[in-house]
């Protein structure tokens, strides 16, 4: 799973987005982008075209924020592989 992290990452810094944390729990792939107005679909785009769409369940993008903190672009799924 290291490997799919470091590619999306590498994936996602290409595109112009500076990634805060990649991880990956239970098979659940999580990316944090540390811009609250990245474009989902443009990620989307990037993670479908870096992990391939049949290796994807649940695709979501959303923004958080914690304790105050700066908002986040989050990029989640389930991994199949």
């Amino acid at each position: 799973m290291d490997e799919l992290t470091a590619a999306l990452r590498e994936a996602y810094e290409e595109a112009g987005y500076e990634v805060s944390e990649a991880s990956v729990n239970r098979k659940k792939v999580r990316v944090e982008v540390l811009d609250p107005e990245a474009s989902a679909g443009e990620l989307r785009d990037i993670t479908q075209d870096t992990v391939g769409t049949e290796e994807m369940l649940g695709l979501d993008v959303t923004t958080e924020s914690a304790d105050n903190q700066d908002v986040r672009t989050v990029v989640s799924f389930r991994y199949r592989g």
